[in-house]
């Protein structure tokens, strides 16, 4: 468990895969810019069967209310993953189910513990995260944390029935440390 001001990450127990499943599908979750495709059930449960014995590909926390790891709402989540097989880093991903969580400073916060937790317990140089280049809310997030604009992927992700341009921004060990 990581522990933030009024939440915590943590990982997924098997007994909430339904749950986490009903809160990824919700159109609320998706906000104005996540994909609208719904995740199969079985797709979620091979996903946290996977996880639970590995993080080498994809590791997820709950975004949890409260200090108590057994109890609190989930309000989001917020994952790594391996991107280009060659490069020595590491991408951060974010959603918060809820439109009444956000604006509030809490993805700001969970992805500087996330950060910080990557960089004292993995051997990477480098952390990534990408976001529509609408996506304004998202983009503070990263700039908040530290992370700079390397640029714009044109056309890279289909999202919503279009070909839509993403922001990549980057965080290196090195401007983390400084940061700390």
């Amino acid at each position: 468990m990581i522990q933030g001001s009024n939440f915590h990450l943590r990982h997924m127990r098997r007994d909430e895969v339904a749950l986490y499943t009903e809160l990824i599908n919700a159109p609320e979750s998706k906000g104005d810019f996540l994909s609208l495709e719904l995740n199969l059930p079985g797709v979620i449960e091979k996903k946290y069967e996977t996880e639970a014995y590995s993080k080498e590909v994809r590791e997820t926390f709950l975004i949890v209310d409260g200090h108590d790891s057994h109890q609190g709402k989930i309000l989001g989540q917020i994952f790594h993953f391996k991107t280009v097989p060659y490069f020595n880093s590491r991408e951060i991903g974010y959603a918060l189910f809820s439109s009444d969580t956000r604006g509030k400073g809490l993805m700001t916060e969970a992805v500087t513990l996330l950060t910080d937790y990557l960089f004292r317990t993995m051997l990477i140089n480098r952390l990534e995260i990408h976001m529509n280049t609408l996506n304004l809310a998202s983009e503070k997030v990263a700039v908040r944390c530290g992370y700079r604009k390397e640029g714009i992927a044109r056309g890279a992700v289909f999202s919503r029935g279009k070909h839509i341009d993403i922001a990549m921004y980057a965080l290196l060990r090195e401007e983390w440390e400084q940061l700390r």
